[in-house]
């Protein structure tokens, strides 16, 4: 028996909007097509090609590990169970990173995962000098790909935070694993690879570790993505370390998101 969109809609234990990402991706259709032509019945293989993607959606995949992208700051990256999925909240992080760069500043994201900073930053300003890190070979074959595909030109070095880097920076940003380990919310982001989510610890491990180190590579800003209650710590941490001008940023939603200091 032949399911139209309406039918699927209907019947669809999902979210309507999860629903219809998963029609669109499989049939072609934009958003408004999905709409207009909601009476268009699958054939066989579009409708098996939904209840497979249907069922792994059911079990809790990740939308985007199952489309295989997901748009950040208007690209679309190709992220795999490798790379963690970029968050929204984390444009905030590219932004501030624009505003505060001049043109030829060497910038150095640490743990790039998809390489969602590193590209965007490069792609809004060509004239940026930018280097990306992770630790993991998998997750940094991802990030090339992503450079290559949008069209970025990015340095990429395999390394443990700062243990392969060598020079000075004028901005290094990072968005490290800072979840606690004993956090609820891991249990549902558990198809997400747990290194880049947390320290298995008190979820402050690695910002310290960035914080502390990085003075040695830095004549300008240190900018961190972290926790919604770990700004007050993540700004005593920067300020005992002697970075000045250190301020906390709440994000879109009104909770702390990024602490910057500077060195020099």
């Amino acid at each position: 028996m032949k399911e139209s969109i309406k039918q699927i809609l209907q019947n669809s234990k999902l979210s309507k909007l999860d629903t219809k990402i998963l029609l669109g991706h499989i049939l072609g259709f934009s958003k408004v097509e999905l709409v207009t032509c909601n009476d268009y019945q699958l054939n066989e293989e579009q409708y098996d090609s939904y209840l497979e993607l249907y069922d792994k959606c059911l079990h809790g995949m990740p939308i985007a590990y199952i489309l295989g992208y997901k748009e950040f700051y208007s690209h679309k990256f190709r992220v795999t169970p490798d790379t963690l999925i970029p968050r929204p909240e984390t444009e905030l992080l590219v932004d501030m990173v624009l505003q505060l760069a001049k043109p030829g500043d060497r910038i150095l994201d640490l743990g790039t995962g998809s390489g969602c900073i590193a590209i965007s930053c490069k792609l809004e300003n060509k004239m940026l000098d930018i280097t990306a890190t992770d630790m993991y070979a998998q997750t940094l074959m991802v990030a090339k790909d992503n450079a290559i595909t949008l069209g970025a030109e990015i340095r990429f070095i395999q390394s443990d935070w700062f243990n392969n880097i060598d020079g000075i920076y004028d901005i290094i940003v990072s968005n490290p694993p800072y979840i606690v380990g004993d956090d609820d919310h891991l249990r549902a982001l558990a198809f997400e690879p747990q290194h880049a989510l947390t320290d298995f610890a008190d979820g402050m491990s690695n910002i310290k570790k960035i914080i502390t180190t990085a003075q040695r590579h830095l004549q300008g800003y240190l900018l961190l993505e972290h926790g919604y209650d770990q700004g007050r710590a993540t700004l005593g941490l920067m300020q005992n370390n002697g970075y000045k001008n250190v301020r906390t940023i709440k994000d879109y939603a009104g909770q702390d998101r990024i602490t910057l200091g500077k060195i020099g």
